[in-house]
């Protein structure tokens, strides 16, 4: 059975989650507002979230760099 997330506050195994799922697709808002909150509070996620940005940010670069092949 697949445990519903507190209404409140994400630990840090849900908000790994939602960072990969947001990669992919636009969040709820409620799950946006928890995300952000926990991020606020967390310099660990936040570091990841950050982390994953730069990540998407080099590898859009890299794809408006590359020549037509």
């Amino acid at each position: 059975m697949e445990r519903k997330p507190s209404l409140v506050q994400l630990n840090c195994q849900e908000v790994s989650r939602l960072l990969s799922d947001q990669q992919d697709e636009v969040l709820p808002v409620a799950d946006r507002a928890r995300l952000r909150l926990h991020l606020v509070m967390c310099a660990t996620c936040r570091n990841v979230s950050e982390q994953m940005d730069f990540l998407r940010r080099a590898m859009r670069q890299i794809d408006r760099e590359r020549p037509d092949e």
